[in-house]
């Protein structure tokens, strides 16, 4: 619990620094008036007090009125409270409300870069006693015994890249864990396709849900699915949601693709509509992080400068000539900065006030080093260096642990890795699908690539699901968003070209970075080898030919499926027939059973191609435009990680499978799963075993900064 001394203290220096930064204005923003140094100490302590006591009471008031006009409200107070400010202070004077809202930005501004400065952090502020305060009166009485779990996953990181982090000091929190003796870390595999949509489906709900591809096309319906889709995402939830899934018991699910079957989910797309196709989200939720005045103004303020870090970045990487690359500018720069920054804190927030209410289960995902990765390259230090802002906001949660009602556990894991990926189309100079039609003499061609729509896939969906909900916010919607371009925010150029492939295109291709799915659109049902040999004579050997090709993995008719390469080729059975060299043999043992897996899916492509991979290198060639791949097999794409508490077990688990996963996070997290004892990792920072000897590559080399 925070001292009353060290949270009268916090509060004194916040003010005396806001009163300078007021005072500051007078030299850059025209239009505000501050008579003197007292004028600015009286205005600035106004602001406060405003902050403290009437903007708590307003966001209680507007958290029943909609999602929407909450977060309108939640922008604008802050402007308003200013305005209000300097009706009430005299010799403090705004020339209108645009003046309002910039001197809002620059207190928020000078607020972050001066507590940062001063290592002030959020952790004994005001506001988060506020929160505190308010979720332990909600908190269940009684209830608070048992031993609680938060999850953190980090998305995308591979357990090599993870240990590179820690050696380079980016994770000082997890790195204390390790060291002291509470956490352990392993490695473990997991399954094709190595992405967030079949992994997370696996750990949080025990099952894949079937899921081939990050899009993927149903031949009877002619329709494409596509993990950028809530409502595709919507009903893979209901399919695979049994009431038993790892947040069953009194969880909560925070910026996940899935529940987990958690009874609080928030800024989670499975569960984001509702069976009707409405959104679902309610303010409350957000109701922690936007209580603090400064978190949503200092979070658009820090997604611009992540904005311009790209930009710097991305010059960077091509003055030195950094291979893979691709053209990094445009929309990702502020989707960069929306998931480092605005999500990221508003995850963290979500989670701490979780922890105050006492749930029992909690699991998050922090997805900002994925997203860098996959545009810059995973080993980059680019994406290297988001581990330090993640691992920020891993110290506010295990701060938080020590203050929450109930004894909370930390556990740590990613759902995949990536690898870095050489753009097929940029190498050889035409897509695989273009290839595809010149072999076979096609029609129409189509590609779906997971490389831009997951960078943006939420925006399009979001405004989409509004514009169709009913009532005054549909209708507000509507009107916003009638011009021309509102109408292609609605339903972008690729939805379009969706609907057109649905029932025009002779093949369609969907790829998920070095995986890609080719489906023969116009044939009613699956195609098998045979088939595909007899109708499209020469394919298969060009394909198996490519040099950008490394494996094919074809379904048979009266035998188990079989996977291809250039040396040779295997039936994916134990007992299996094999012709030269073992295909699978440098992807693992577990390779084959992946692969076979992925046969038996019922939307599973046609034609199955994974990228050529070089094991010298550890880069696999990619299909989407990104240069950090997952989704199929070569290299860390299928190494992630995961850091558990040593008391749990003695031995290290080898894992093998988000199932697994799934299992053995279930097996210690249960309500019938033991405590720990005193002084054996029962606080968070408490006795933990070394890292131990690192595995053969554990360390990816790269440019460290």
């Amino acid at each position: 619990m925070t001292s009353p001394v060290r949270l009268v203290v916090r509060g004194l220096v916040t003010w005396l620094i806001e009163a300078a930064g007021l005072y500051l204005m007078l030299q850059y923003l025209p239009g505000v008036t501050v008579s003197n140094w007292e004028v600015a100490i009286r205005a600035a302590l106004v602001i406060g007090l405003l902050n403290a006591l009437v903007r708590p009471a307003i966001l209680l008031l507007v958290a029943n009125l909609g999602v929407i006009l909450f977060l309108i409200v939640a922008l604008l107070l802050n402007g308003l409270l200013v305005m209000v400010a300097a009706w009430i202070v005299r010799g403090f004077d705004v020339d209108g409300v645009g003046t309002a809202f910039l001197v809002a930005f620059g207190l928020a501004a000078i607020n972050t870069v001066f507590t940062t400065l001063l290592s002030i952090d959020d952790d004994d502020s005001f506001y988060r006693n506020v929160i505190r305060s308010l979720a332990r009166r909600m908190a269940a009485e009684g209830e608070l015994d048992g031993q609680g779990t938060v999850f953190i996953q980090i998305d995308g990181l591979a357990e090599p890249i993870l240990r590179r982090g820690l050696k380079e000091g980016r994770m000082p929190t997890l790195a204390r864990l390790l060291k002291s003796g509470s956490h352990r870390l392993v490695g473990w595999e997991c399954e094709v396709p190595s992405m967030t949509t079949s992994s997370q489906a696996g750990i949080l709900h025990g099952t894949h849900g079937d899921v081939p591809a990050f899009y993927w096309y149903e031949k009877r319906a002619k329709r494409l699915r596509s993990s950028a889709d809530p409502r595709d995402l919507h009903a893979i939830q209901k399919a695979i949601s049994n009431g038993h899934g790892l947040l069953a018991d009194d969880g909560v699910s925070v910026s996940n693709l899935f529940s987990g079957d958690a009874q609080r989910t928030i800024m989670t797309v499975g569960t984001l509509l509702d069976d009707d196709g409405r959104i679902r989200a309610d303010p409350h939720d957000y109701f922690g992080y936007l209580l603090n005045p400064y978190n949503l103004y200092r979070g658009i303020v820090g997604m611009l400068g992540e904005a311009v870090v790209e930009v710097y970045q991305a010059i960077r990487q091509w003055a030195t000539n950094g291979q893979p690359r691709i053209r990094r500018l445009g929309l990702f720069t502020l989707h960069r900065g929306a998931a480092n920054v605005i999500l990221r804190d508003a995850t963290t927030w979500s989670v701490i006030a979780s922890m105050y209410r006492g749930h029992r289960v909690i699991y998050c995902d922090y997805q900002g080093y994925d997203e860098v990765g996959h545009f810059a390259g995973p080993e980059t230090r680019d994406a290297v260096g988001t581990l330090n802002s993640i691992d920020r906001q891993i110290r506010q949660i295990a701060l938080a642990a020590r203050e929450a009602p109930r004894r909370y556990q930390l556990v740590f894991l990613s759902d995949h890795g990536q690898t870095t990926s050489p753009v097929f189309e940029r190498v050889y100079g035409k897509p695989l699908d273009e290839i595809v039609r010149d072999v076979i003499h096609a029609g129409p061609t189509l590609r779906f690539s997971a490389g831009k729509a997951e960078a943006n896939r939420f925006v399009g969906a979001f405004l989409s699901d509004l514009a169709r909900s009913g009532g005054m916010r549909g209708r507000s919607a509507r009107r916003l968003l009638g011009t021309r371009r509102g109408a292609a925010m609605i339903e972008p150029v690729q939805e379009r070209i969706r609907r057109a492939a649905d029932h025009d295109a002779d093949v369609v291709m969907t790829s998920s970075g070095s995986l890609a799915h080719i489906y023969f659109a116009q044939e009613p049902g699956s195609l098998c080898f045979e088939q595909i040999e007899e109708r499209y004579p020469g394919l298969i050997e060009a394909l198996v030919a490519h040099e950008g090709v490394g494996l094919v993995l074809l379904r048979c008719q009266d035998r188990p499926p079989i996977v291809l390469s250039k040396r040779g080729a295997r039936e994916l059975d134990p007992d299996g027939i094999r012709e030269g060299e073992d295909p699978l043999e440098q992807y693992g043992e577990h390779a084959a059973e992946f692969f076979r897996q992925l046969a038996e899916y019922e939307y599973t492509g046609d034609i199955v191609v994974n990228g050529a991979y070089d094991p010298e290198k550890r880069w696999v060639m990619g299909f989407d435009e990104l240069v950090g791949a997952h989704g199929g097999l070569g290299g860390p794409q299928t190494q992630p990680f995961l850091i558990y508490p040593a008391a749990w077990t003695d031995e290290a688990p080898k894992l093998v499978g988000s199932v697994e996963v799934h299992r053995f996070l279930k097996r210690h997290t249960s309500e019938k799963a033991p405590l720990p004892c005193e002084g054996e990792g029962s606080k968070v920072g408490e006795r933990v075993t070394p890292i131990g000897e690192r595995s053969e590559q554990a360390v990816a080399t790269g440019d460290g900064d």
